[in-house]
């Protein structure tokens, strides 16, 4: 028995481990590093925004689908049998007799008894009906319903550059957190290791105990950003997590890239220009526009009466193989004409009317004002492209400088010439300009990824 446990603890164990690492594999724990391009395929599987873009594009299917319904035959069949118990009934009635006396026919009357009897039911009816004009009203539903597809069409594209911009944004976010992280990391370092040596002079005598405290604030100061730097870390890791579609507590690392920043290849101008004519949205408003046009037209069609034809097929007996057996007995057909003319209802046809109207005003003012913010947004991205890698370069002087500054402030205090506040700002100069230095580099990497997707481009991150 004893045995028979230990095996089954074995097994449970390695079931469990089994699943730990299988269930890593899938959190992205088992060391495996993701490029852009891998993350962005994993949106296309896994991102919801992009999953509900796709079903409304299918619910939007459905409805042209429907719409058809108003402009197709529609033939149906009923199919029925049943048995009838009749009780016996005494029924008083009016009944002609002759007088014996006079020999004169009177009304007498009488109570006559039915007796008990059952019977069968059965019918078969089959119906046919064709609306043949109704003055535009049905085929204007079906354009209605075309166009909502074709806007539905335009947000699934527009989710899929969102996507793919939101990914690139978020990647670019996590590798400058993870940047800025380094540098804090090695501002710590940098300052225990001016502390150390502070605290080996002052035990020497050569420095107050002034500078040893004044060391112990600035590596306090450095090992602050570092926690807080951290936490923009994990949240930008989460924020990247919820873009490809997994849990924001799974682990992912993410290869890095190759910083480019160079200014915009076009001018802003052709930068605007490629932006409305590849924008999604304006188009998906466009589509809107058009979609409220003929669901106006369609409305309009109440107005006026419709016009349909229909056939109906029936047969029916008390016996079943009379009516489930040749078509040619026991059956009628019914062949009609049927005019539908709407004289009063409520006003509900006005009020479609004005319905339509407003969500054609409506879809308007979207795409006058998206055209504007769409402007807006390209050039506020190209400028900062452009800020951003004039900075860059700025910094990168910067730092060169603050390097040598904090080498000569270090020299300077060994050999008695300098002081700690100089060593203090030098060392804070550095660090400063060291995380500028990153941080508007990966800016120019985002503001350029805002830019394309502002244009509506989309280029292979390899």
């Amino acid at each position: 028995m004893l045995r028979q446990m230990r095996l089954s603890l074995v097994v449970a164990c390695a079931i469990l481990a089994t699943a730990a690492v299988l269930q890593a594999a899938e959190d992205g724990q088992s060391g495996k590093t993701y490029s852009l391009q891998e993350c962005i395929d994993l949106a296309l599987k896994n991102n919801s925004s992009l999953k509900t873009a796709v079903y409304e594009v299918d619910r939007a299917g459905a409805n042209v689908k429907g719409s058809y319904s108003n402009v197709l035959p529609t033939i149906t069949s009923s199919f029925n049998s049943s048995r009838t118990f009749r009780g016996e009934s005494v029924d008083t009635r009016d009944v002609q007799a002759v007088d014996p006396t006079t020999g004169q026919v009177v009304i007498d009357r009488q109570d006559i008894t039915s007796p008990s009897r059952q019977f069968n039911f059965h019918q078969v009816q089959i119906r046919y009906n064709q609306r043949l004009f109704d003055f535009g009203r049905s085929w204007n539903l079906v354009k209605q319903a075309k166009t909502s597809f074709e806007a539905s069409s335009q947000n699934l594209v527009f989710a899929r550059h969102n996507m793919h911009s939101n990914v690139k944004l978020r990647y670019f976010e996590l590798l400058k957190a993870q940047k800025l992280e380094q540098e804090f990391k090695l501002a710590v370092e940098r300052s225990k290791e001016q502390l150390q040596r502070t605290q080996s002079m002052y035990e020497i005598g050569s420095v107050a105990q002034i500078d040893v405290y004044r060391q112990e604030v600035t590596l306090g100061s450095d090992e602050v950003n570092l926690i807080t730097q951290s936490n923009v870390v994990e949240i930008a890791r989460g924020n990247l997590n919820i873009e490809v579609g997994r849990d924001p507590d799974n682990d992912i690392a993410i290869a890095d890239l190759e910083i480019d920043m160079s200014p915009p290849r076009l001018s802003l101008t052709e930068a605007i220009t490629v932006a409305y004519e590849n924008s999604p949205e304006l188009k998906r408003f466009e589509f809107d526009m058009k979609s409220a046009n003929y669901g106006r037209k369609a409305a309009r069609g109440r107005y006026f009466p419709s016009f349909a034809v229909g056939i109906t097929y029936t047969k029916n007996n008390e016996l079943a193989d009379r009516v489930y057996g040749s078509l040619d007995q026991n059956f009628s057909v019914g062949v009609g004409a049927q005019v539908d003319f709407n004289i009063f209802n409520g006003l509900s046809d006005a009020a479609e009317v004005s319905r339509q109207t407003a969500n054609y005003s409506i879809a308007n003012e979207n795409w006058i004002n998206t055209k504007r913010w769409k402007e807006l947004e390209v050039k506020q991205a190209y400028l900062n492209v452009k800020a951003f890698s004039n900075i860059a370069q700025i910094n990168e002087r910067n730092v060169r400088s603050a390097e040598e500054d904090f080498r000569l402030a270090q020299e300077r205090y060994r050999v008695g010439a300098g002081t700690s506040l100089e060593v203090t700002d030098s060392q804070v100069n550095l660090t400063r300009a060291r995380v500028q230095l990153v941080a508007s580099k990966y800016d120019a990497m985002i503001a350029r990824a805002q830019l394309e997707a502002a244009m509506g481009v989309i280029e292979n991150p390899e």
